[in-house]
Formats: structure tokens, sequence, C-alpha cells
């Protein structure tokens, strides 16, 4: 049986997506010696919900209107308390997709809650209003949970139908003694040695009309500045519904302990693409 530190060692293996090993779910975080609690910034934990929200708001579109390859233009800002601002929207949209995450409440030895609230905008034709939402981490930042609520059209309706996504996922700092995970390709700073950066797995499902339509399978890497500019890589494998449908986020810029203000994409890479053995580990 493979080890945990075995399994966030392969992290470090070489290729694009290699640091995300199709169909290995590692266990608890906390309970391996391999790596520490993340202990995320406010900024990174506000920036981090805002990215869950924008990408289920492309999932949404996905099953409105297909898996076509699109890629969104995406910034989010965040200030040192981890109130933050995400644009989400095809290259000179006119309208982006706008919403907000707000600090609301902490308490001690229980963690931190954030709100979700955004009038929306369109992803390339897809309208998208009445967002909302609502979730926590926990004290170090090892889990996160976060329900949002909104509203989109359809492919040949102008008709706003309801959706809903749930996230639950697992954060994990690797140790400075782990020197060997390098920044991805295509970032600026694509195979530069990272120091500590955080890595994160887990699940999440969007649903129309109040029924289930797609799971998706998230792996990420995130790093801070440090003689690099910062970054966030997540991919995200459709583990359920119909047809097989990738979604890769690549932001860089600022991230520390006071601020988040990183710029890049959230691409919608179209059918088998990925690999599907976390899909079917998954169903």
């Amino acid at each position: 049986m493979k080890t945990k530190l075995a399994i966030i060692l392969a992290l470090a293996s070489t290729g694009a997506y290699a640091q995300f090993p199709a169909g290995v779910a590692p266990g608890n975080p906390g309970a391996s010696v391999a790596a520490i609690a993340p202990k995320l910034s406010a900024p990174e934990q506000g920036a981090f919900k805002a990215l869950e929200v924008a990408t289920q708001l492309v999932e949404s579109r996905i099953v409105q209107k297909g898996c076509a390859p699109i890629s969104f233009k995406t910034t989010v800002v965040a200030d040192e308390f981890g109130n933050t601002h995400a644009t989400i929207g095809a290259n000179n949209a006119s309208e982006p997709v706008q919403f907000d995450v707000t600090y609301f409440k902490s308490k001690p030895n229980f963690g931190r809650v954030y709100t979700v609230e955004g009038t929306g905008g369109f992803l390339n034709g897809t309208e998208i209003r009445d967002i909302r939402g609502q979730g926590s981490y926990n004290i170090g930042s090892s889990i996160q949970e976060l329900t949002t609520t909104w509203t989109a059209s359809g492919a040949s309706t102008t008709r706003l139908d309801p959706f809903r996504g749930t996230v639950i996922k697992d954060y994990a700092r690797l140790p400075a003694t782990i020197t060997s995970v390098t920044v991805p390709t295509g970032f600026d700073d694509a195979g530069a040695e990272l120091f500590s950066p955080v890595i994160n797995y887990g699940y999440q499902q969007v649903t129309k009309l109040d029924y289930v339509q797609a799971k998706y399978w998230q792996q990420s890497l995130a790093w801070r500045n440090d003689g690099i500019n910062g970054g966030t890589f997540w991919y995200k494998t459709k583990a359920a519904g119909k047809n097989n449908c990738d979604i890769e986020v690549k932001l860089q810029g600022d991230a520390n302990d006071t601020s988040f203000n990183q710029s890049g994409t959230v691409a919608v890479l179209g059918k088998d693409v990925g690999s599907t053995a976390a899909g079917k580990s998954g169903q």
C-alpha cells in the first residue's frame, strides 16, 4: 500500500498534470507526518472560496450549453481580512460575472465563515444572476466547505434556471523538506522550485432544479511569492454526469499573508481530454 508520503511525492513527478495522480485519493492530511496544516492566510481563504464559486458557475454553463472548449479571463483580489472581489468572463466581455466573498465571522477553536454575494453577469452568452453562498474553514484551514446558489440561462431560452453547488475539500501544506515540487507548465516561472506549496484534493457537485447534474474531482497546487510570482493551479475532472469534461484554472500574481491579487484563466478543456481514472473511481 502506498504511504501518504509517497502519494504526496507523486505530486513532484514531471509533466503538466503529473502533480495530480489520477484516481489516488489521499487520506486526511492531518493524519500524516508528511504534510502539515496549511494555515491559509485570510486572503488565501477568501480567494480560494471565490475560485470555487467561479468554477461552479462555469460548471452550470456546461450543464446548460455543453462542453465545448472555451477560456474565461479571471481576476481574484483579496484584502488582509479575506474580503474578495472576483471577475470572470470571456475576453473583452461587456458584462463579465462579478461577485464578492466577505469575511462573516470567526470563533476560537472553530474557524472562519465567509459569505458570497453577487449580481452576476455573462459567461460568453450564458446569463448568471443571484449569486449567494456561505462556507467555512476549520482551524488550520485543513478543511473547507461551501454551499452556493445562483441562476443560469439555458442554451435556447433566456429563462434562468436555479443551480446549487456544494464543496468539501482537504488542504495540506508540504513541508520545506520536500523540495522536488516545481511550478507547472504554463506559468511564467515554470520549472522553478516551490517552497512549502499547498495541495488540495476533494469533491464537489452541482445541481439544477434540485437534481444533481455532475460531480467533479478537484486537485490543486498553490504557492506564495518567494522570489517568483505566486500561483494557483487547479484541475477538475468530471467524475460523474453526462460527458467527460475537464476544467483547468491557472492564475498568477501576488499571494502572501496580507493580500492576494492574481489573474489568469478558467478554461473548459472539452470532452475526453483528461484522465478518466479518477472519474471511474468516484462513481
